[in-house]
């Protein structure tokens, strides 16, 4: 598998890149306090290996495809809010996405491919209004599966459960929601050299018994349900879990076990995330429209709020 860098090529050897089977390939994801075990690069890092793995399977089913990497992006929206962290407003980061397609269109390119491992809400929704005007307005597709990934992980899509072999509370959803089980099993699989001993030793980190926060948003989770926004209503109760533990003043710098975390339970999660790509570039690939709603897509108004 050959993947170029983009940033070294010269300009005889862009303008020589054929327009309908050239791919780009970029990760996003922020700077982020991921516990006392786990590195502020995480996220970006196993995006980095997502890229790479994303690579080798459409070099492998797609042989014809041109795969060109662009440098990787640190910057996301709703990190955890712990000093370290570097926070990126949803506008930013929707901006310079939607920036980067417009140059690639403009070039007459048509496929990004975005790895990323951050499930910040309006991080989630800045990515994909950026898709969507990507496709309104250039006819080019921005992908990003991780919005697929993770509302499956989130809502313990049983498809998904049983591709990856990973349980709920390992399989990063609300309960292991951050540095926990999944997060240090995909670091343990992509950099093991960078995941702190001590992780075997930490206690599981829990959410908080109870929240006001929780308890408002599930009042109006449960109205949506009642009036059939079942959709809705399952991603606000995500949000009122999320807000619970990132408001939480006792909060610790991870949620779940790391504790239990494998490196085979990484390469599971990691296979997961291949077949999913792969289903959403084929999708591309025969020119039909991508469609990827992530949590919270219904209400994505959320992301003009202020951090």
């Amino acid at each position: 598998m050959s993947m170029r860098e983009y940033a070294e090529l010269t300009y005889t050897e862009l303008a020589a890149l054929s327009r309908q089977r050239t791919v780009f390939l970029g990760c996003v994801s922020p700077l982020e306090v991921h516990g006392p075990h786990l590195p502020l690069g995480t996220d970006v890092f196993v995006a980095e290996e997502l890229r790479r793995r994303y690579a080798a399977a459409l070099a492998a089913k797609h042989p014809e495809l041109e795969l060109i990497a662009v440098p990787p992006l640190y910057a996301g929206s709703d990190p955890l809010p712990f000093p370290g962290s570097i926070d990126v407003p949803p506008a930013v980061l929707e901006g310079h996405l939607l920036a980067l397609a417009r140059s690639l269109a403009r070039q007459g390119f048509r496929y990004l491919l975005l790895a990323d491992n951050h499930g910040g809400p309006r991080h989630q929704l800045a990515v994909e209004s950026a898709a969507r005007k990507a496709w309104r307005r250039f006819g080019f597709y921005l992908i990003d599966p991780f919005g697929v990934v993770y509302r499956y992980m989130v809502q313990h899509d049983p498809e998904f459960l049983a591709i990856t072999g990973l349980a709920p509370g390992r399989c990063g959803d609300d309960p292991d929601a951050h540095a926990g089980t999944n997060e240090t099993s995909l670091m343990l699989a992509a950099r093991p050299e960078l995941v702190k001993e001590e992780h075997r030793r930490l206690p599981a980190s829990c959410p908080p018994t109870r929240s006001t926060v929780r308890s408002v948003v599930g009042a109006v989770a449960a109205v949506l349900r009642a009036l059939g926004a079942r959709e809705t209503a399952a991603d606000l109760v995500h949000l009122g879990e999320t807000l619970a533990w990132v408001g939480d003043p006792q909060k610790l710098p991870y949620m779940g076990s790391p504790a239990l975390a494998t490196a085979e339970a990484g390469e599971a999660m990691y296979r997961g995330h291949v077949r999913v790509m792969l289903d959403l570039m084929d999708q591309a690939l025969h020119g039909k429209p991508v469609d990827i709603r992530p949590l919270l897509w219904a209400v994505r108004f959320l992301k003009a709020l202020p951090s």
